[in-house]
């Protein structure tokens, strides 16, 4: 078995601690994780988790965890990033439509497996929600989707951050970048 590193729980060959710098975001952000998510190396909540201070993960099969969720946020000032028919568009949010929002919630899987967390989870569709409009252009390398202008969640967040506070969110793009120098896919041979 290999051992791992205790602090960004990554293999020690591929340890990243030394490119992470952690920080307090002006907003909390929750994020709720697909089961089968968790298990994945190369997801990005977990790069979140370690940068910024008050970032959570929460996985959709901890019953008692998704209940305290569920109530804490909603009434409260909570918003979901996740496109949906009742979104907005978050770059047009300005800071007094923004009012109160102390928390943001975003949902890392699959786009099947985010919906199906939506629908599972009736509480969700209740919260205000935000949907990209001009997004930039994803760097995450390491898997692929077919959708158009997809983003790792770590880059939801940052991009989040970026739209409704205006921050300075270089620590995290550095984390990603260097879970995915750590990660390079082995390079493919062509045959002729």
């Amino acid at each position: 078995m290999r051992p791992y590193c205790n602090q960004c729980q990554y293999p020690e060959v591929t340890c990243i601690c030394d490119d992470i710098t952690v920080s307090t975001s002006p907003i909390d952000i929750v994020i709720i994780q697909h089961r089968k998510e968790h298990s994945h190396a190369k997801n990005t909540a977990r790069l979140v988790s370690l940068v910024l201070k008050n970032a959570v993960t929460t996985f959709t099969d901890d019953e008692e965890a998704m209940t305290a969720l569920a109530q804490r946020y909603t009434e409260s000032n909570a918003a979901l990033i996740y496109p949906h028919s009742n979104s907005n568009p978050l770059e047009s949010t300005s800071k007094d439509d923004r009012g109160n929002l102390q928390t943001l919630i975003f949902i890392d899987g699959s786009w099947k497996q985010a919906y199906g967390i939506v629908k599972s989870f009736p509480w969700l569709e209740a919260l205000p929600m935000f949907h990209f409009e001009n997004a930039p252009r994803s760097n995450y390398r390491i898997r692929h989707t077919s959708v158009n202008n997809a983003l790792s969640t770590l880059e939801a967040v940052a991009y989040s951050l970026e739209c409704l506070c205006h921050s300075d969110v270089t620590n995290l793009y550095s984390a990603q970048e260097a879970m995915q120098r750590h990660f390079k896919s082995p390079p493919q041979h062509h045959r002729k």
